[in-house]
């Protein structure tokens, strides 16, 4: 029997083919924040109360949602179900097709998309947590060391973690700069560790101190053990931010902003800002830059969102491609309509 394609599907029964694929969002969104009410769900995805309350009332039904006084859950058939459902969703939404183009436009072969948009909507960002963590669980092994940056988007990744087998060593991959401590690579780094059941060291050094400063504190025991573990990382996960908000969040000076604005920074990741081709344009003194040098075959992970860091992520892949890549809907079309924008030196 010949295969059915969905755009097959969505001419001969386009209503039902909807039905189907907003089900399968409720589910998939229910999974990622239940306990869940209705009208926060509603709200999450954009749809009316009453949506929301028809398509519950027929996964219910079906055994595959349950309710309780704090809100919907999955029940355990609609967790069995939850892998074909995602499939599902990428199927009918075409993220299967802007997933292979990334791949083959970018040459990366072990690449996600997600679906959404964070600049619009910030729940984003937990799929792409859950969708980073699944590239890390297909890593991670026995007396491996994880190193992680900080930022919103790891610290969803952290969160989405589960337990790991054997004994993992987490620390991070930068000193700590700006105002939330949370979203700290410390913090980030902490609570990663807590989540897949490791151990950790902790940095407590900020960045932004000059190459003598942070020389010496190199030198100090306990950065000095943290930082022989930065250089035998295993798995090397971070994000990637636009070269302006990096700047302004590192306190940079105005003369040095315009400088960077000036040859063309448009990205940055661990310390160094780079142009639309991947060159360096500018290294922050930090010990980021030690990351992975002892160890052979290391691998990184990089995820980001949001449509507005297109430039800086496809900067980010021509500076150093990672061995994996996840991204949003927004930012992945969006970096299509970059990609053949400048050729890398």
């Amino acid at each position: 029997m010949q295969d059915i394609t969905w755009a097959t599907l969505k001419r001969i029964a386009a209503s039902q083919v909807e039905e189907i694929y907003q089900r399968a969002q409720l589910m998939e969104r229910i999974h990622a924040i239940g306990p869940v009410g209705r009208r926060t769900l509603a709200a999450s995805m954009q749809l009316s109360e009453r949506e929301v309350r028809a398509a519950a009332e027929a996964l219910k039904e079906e055994g595959l949602i349950v309710l309780n006084t704090t809100g919907m859950l999955l029940s355990e058939d609609g967790l069995k179900l939850l892998p074909e459902v995602r499939a599902l969703c990428r199927n009918i939404s075409g993220l299967f097709d802007l997933e292979s183009q990334l791949k083959e436009k970018l040459n990366i072969s072990r690449l996600s998309v997600v679906p959404g948009n964070a600049d619009e909507d910030r729940m984003v960002l937990l799929d792409l947590g859950r969708a980073t963590a699944q590239f890390l669980h297909q890593v991670v092994k026995d007396n491996m060391i994880i190193a992680v940056s900080g930022g919103s988007t790891m610290s969803e990744v952290a969160r989405a973690m589960t337990p790991v087998p054997g004994a993992v060593m987490v620390v991070p991959a930068r000193g700590g700069f700006g105002r939330m401590a949370q979203m700290q690579a410390d913090a980030v780094a902490s609570e990663l560790a807590q989540h897949i059941g490791g151990d950790y060291r902790l940095m407590h050094l900020p960045e932004g101190m000059d190459s003598d400063t942070l020389s010496k504190a190199a030198k100090l025991p306990g950065v000095r053990a943290t930082l022989a573990l930065m250089r035998n990382a295993d798995v090397i996960l971070y994000g990637v931010g636009r070269a302006d908000d990096m700047a302004q969040r590192r306190g940079f000076s105005l003369s040095l902003r315009r400088q960077l604005l000036r040859e063309g920074a448009v990205g940055e990741a661990l310390g160094d800002f780079f142009d639309l081709s991947g060159n360096v344009i500018h290294q922050s003194p930090s010990l980021s830059s030690e990351l992975g040098t002892g160890k052979h075959g290391s691998v990184s992970i990089m995820a980001a969102a949001g449509q507005r860091k297109a430039e800086a992520v496809l900067a980010a892949v021509r500076w150093h491609p990672p061995w994996a890549l996840v991204v949003d809907e927004g930012l992945g079309l969006a970096i299509l309509d970059l990609i053949d924008t400048v050729t890398p030196n």
